[in-house]
């Protein structure tokens, strides 16, 4: 078999975005033709990848289009792209994109003789057995892979001489509102390459045939406005109001990129609801048989005080190589802008690493004028080089602490720890002797975010990611916002009445001000729920409760039921991250996986030919899953945006005949929760999406 591998042009300055553009592939999804050999090396990237000195590839892509639906709390992302093999030898492909927070890929699709085939999920060893074999064969076939938290890869053979090859991807995944402003990522941004692989490989940035994308919109609340940053000159924007009752928008987006575009930045999505939106319960039922399932969202008001005190901010900052560029410029310019922003009770402090760690700052300084002054200057200034020693950072920022003063920490990276001690387990066992708030923001589509998200969460804080195409400086000054207010400490959120089970995420944290809590779970019979949630604040136990009914049949959102199983694979993941990958935890994350048709860290997805698994006696369960959510998507084009509000709602989902019992058992709903306190203006670069308690207690003795 003859190989190609393809062509990618570098970055600017290194540039934020190492644009995985495969000739129509924009970005997100890469088409690599490999060996056996050089796919071991090029796993880790997220460009087309091709030697320096190689040759063009004979296969194009004809076409590239993405379809995004957002509605009641999660959005579908589809993606259909056609690509033909030019030249007069059969070859294999594969191609990447960088994994979305909490997404679970569901769908794979290969055209087998001009007809859809999906994909089934099996133990990983085992799919990739049968790829191997009928590629072997010389029949059609595909794999999808996880790749850890970087990528999903999806392997195709044959790429068949003078022929079209047709793929199609579908993932879910969930979409929180803060502080009535939500966000949606499609990944068109690598996170950045290492500086030898940098010099051995080159970035193709250009499109060289249309590209579509399409959102859709649909909200039971009144949208403020709509923004796509970067693109707002190209993106066709409309909106349709829904005439029953008053309520629901239609918001669709349409992005086309011409032949010859040069594409480089995420597309994020913002919309934000009006002012007015209240504080809410939201309960999104699925059941069509014995077991259902129910995602449920919980929507706080703005009700939390503002600290007075001053507080000490260490701004812990990569400048390794993989920064340069805008990244840097960008971030500079973000941190700068926040320290202009503090208080004059206020103290700050720079850590930056790189292959080592260096107090920037040389130790506090107040946040007067002057020293604002001087060190946003220096701090525009950074230089960027060498690998990332994200143990060596975060240890200089804790050993500097002040044990009398309020505390917290921000860490900014986009990469992997790899330079002194880098595994998992070291940095947490580093985290764990001090008692501090880490607040993580991860740039780009590379990091580590499982681990900098599992720091943010055992310490109290939060994680955030930020695209070169938000605001940096904007998303920055959220934080520092939010950490200066009371949060809600110990968070829980219980059910009591009806028949609930497998309650996930199974911990919670702190909840911030706007921020949402959101879990998935179960339930064996229909009928009547209490639905509580528990916190406390400034150290007295706050509770508010309201009851909601479990539908005995509610069709309309069969995807409920993979959301809920990706969120019970990650709460197994994070136990294995800690403990290691033993057995019995392996053995739920396969089961998990193949039940509900997930690609994860041990189970992948095998297309092969319809015949082929009638003769391998493979369950076509993610056929018939595929084929119930479509039924589900396609009756809800027709239908006006349904409001899942529970809380004080005059019906429920699925039970409109018990209206009176649903309006007095809500009598006293949620007493406590406000209306977010957000101002007015549209979507823009600096959102204030709310405020936060940040309070250091007292630091663990180490020896």
């Amino acid at each position: 078999m003859i190989v190609d591998i393809f062509s990618l042009k570098k970055t600017t300055k290194g540039g934020c975005i190492m644009k995985t553009l495969f000739k129509k592939l924009t970005g997100t999804v890469m088409v690599v033709l490999m060996t056996t050999g050089l796919w071991a090396n090029m796993a880790s990237a997220a460009g087309l990848l091709k030697p320096v000195s190689g040759s063009a590839s004979l296969v194009q892509m004809k076409s590239h289009e993405v379809n995004v639906t957002i509605n009641n709390g999660f959005a579908k992302t589809e993606v259909d792209q056609i690509f033909v093999n030019t030249g007069n030898v059969d070859v294999e492909a594969v191609y990447s994109f960088p994994v979305p927070r909490q997404a679970s890929l569901s769908e794979v699709s290969l055209w087998i003789d001009g007809q859809e085939v999906v994909g089934e999920v099996m133990e990983k060893q085992q799919a990739k057995k049968v790829y191997n074999e009928q590629k072997a064969k010389g029949n059609d076939t595909a794999l999808a892979e996880k790749n850890s938290y970087k990528t999903f890869d999806v392997r195709v053979s044959p790429v068949r001489a003078g022929r079209d090859t047709r793929i199609r991807l579908v993932y879910y995944q969930p979409v929180e509102i803060d502080l009535n402003i939500g966000r949606y990522v499609y990944h068109l941004e690598e996170g950045g390459f290492d500086k030898n692989q940098n010099a051995f490989w080159s970035v193709d940035d250009v499109v060289n045939e249309t590209f579509n994308f399409n959102l859709k919109l649909k909200s039971a609340y009144p949208v403020k406005n709509v923004r796509v940053p970067d693109y707002e000159q190209q993106a066709v924007i409309t909106k349709t109001t829904s005439k029953e009752n008053n309520m629901g928008e239609v918001y669709d987006v349409h992005l086309s990129f011409p032949e010859g575009s040069t594409l480089s930045k995420d597309i994020v999505f913002y919309y934000r609801l009006k002012d007015t939106t209240p504080a809410r319960v939201e309960l999104v039922p699925y059941r069509d048989g014995e077991d259902g399932s129910f995602m449920v969202v919980v929507t706080p008001g703005g009700a939390l005080e503002r600290i007075s005190e001053g507080t000490d901010w260490t701004f812990v900052l990569d400048v390794s190589g993989s920064m340069s560029g805008e990244k840097i410029y960008t971030l500079g310019e973000g941190v700068a802008k926040v320290i202009n922003k503090m208080s004059p009770e206020d103290r700050f402090r720079v850590i930056t690493f790189s292959s080592g760690a260096q107090d920037f700052s040389r130790g506090y300084r107040q946040a007067t004028k002057g020293n604002i002054i001087k060190m946003a200057k220096n701090i525009k200034n950074l230089k960027t080089g060498g690998s990332t020693a994200l143990f060596a950072g975060l240890e200089m920022a804790y050993k500097g602490m002040d044990h009398d003063r309020t505390t917290g920490i921000i860490l900014v990276t986009d990469g992997v720890a790899n330079d002194g001690p880098s595994k998992d387990m070291d940095i947490i066992e580093l985290h764990r002797k001090y008692d501090v708030r880490l607040f993580t923001f991860v740039i780009g589509n590379s990091a580590n975010r499982p681990l900098l998200d599992r720091l943010a969460k055992d310490s109290g804080g939060f994680a955030m990611d930020i695209s070169c195409s938000d605001d940096i400086i904007g998303r920055i000054l959220q934080a520092k916002a939010k950490i200066r207010h009371e949060c809600l400490y110990n968070t829980e959120l219980k059910f009591s009445g009806a028949k609930v089970k497998n309650l996930t995420p199974v911990y919670l944290g702190n909840l911030y001000k706007g921020q949402q809590v959101v879990v998935f779970g179960q339930y064996d019979e229909p009928g009547n729920v209490e639905i509580k949630l528990t916190g406390r604040i400034g150290g007295e136990q706050k509770t508010w409760t309201c009851r909601a009914i479990l539908p005995e049949n509610d069709t309309d959102n069969p995807e409920i039921e993979r959301l809920w199983a990706l969120s019970a694979i990650n709460d197994v993941m994070a136990v294995i991250q800690e403990k290691g990958a033993r057995k019995d935890l392996r053995g739920k994350v396969v089961k998990l996986g193949t039940d509900y048709s997930l690609v994860t860290d041990y189970t992948s997805m095998v297309v092969v030919k319809e015949i082929e698994m009638e003769n391998m006696e493979i369950e076509r369960k993610n056929a018939d899953r595929v084929a119930k959510e479509r039924r589900a998507q396609k009756a809800k084009q027709a239908q006006a945006v349904k409001n899942y509000r529970v809380d004080n709602q005059t019906s429920n989902p699925g039970q409109a005949n018990q209206n009176t019992q649903q309006k007095a058992s809500n009598k006293n709903t949620f007493k406590g929760f406000s209306a977010p306190n957000i101002g007015s203006g549209p979507v823009g670069p600096l959102f204030v999406w709310g405020a936060y308690w940040l309070q250091r207690r007292k630091k663990r003795k180490t020896g």
